[in-house]
């Protein structure tokens, strides 16, 4: 039960992270990435997808870095 929430968090993290979406995708696969790895960690092990978490915090957090600059100059380019 634990191991099928933790994939479709998973699951949704790695493709919000290719995705981007203006920064919401990456922000959507960090917040995923964060919660299965909680929930893993509370598995005490008999969970798995560690790799898929790190790619999840890795890529959706280079995705921040980029767009969250763009979006913070485009508002203020605007005012």
């Amino acid at each position: 039960m634990v191991q099928a929430r933790v994939d479709g968090l998973l699951r949704r993290g790695m493709i919000f992270s290719i995705l981007w979406l203006m920064g919401i995708g990456s922000a959507i696969a960090v917040i995923s990435g964060v919660k299965a790895k909680r929930l893993i960690e509370e598995s005490g092990g008999t969970v798995s997808g560690m790799k898929r978490v790190w790619w999840c915090l890795i890529v959706g957090g280079i995705g921040l870095l980029i767009w969250v600059p763009v979006v913070i100059i485009g508002i203020a380019n605007n005012l």
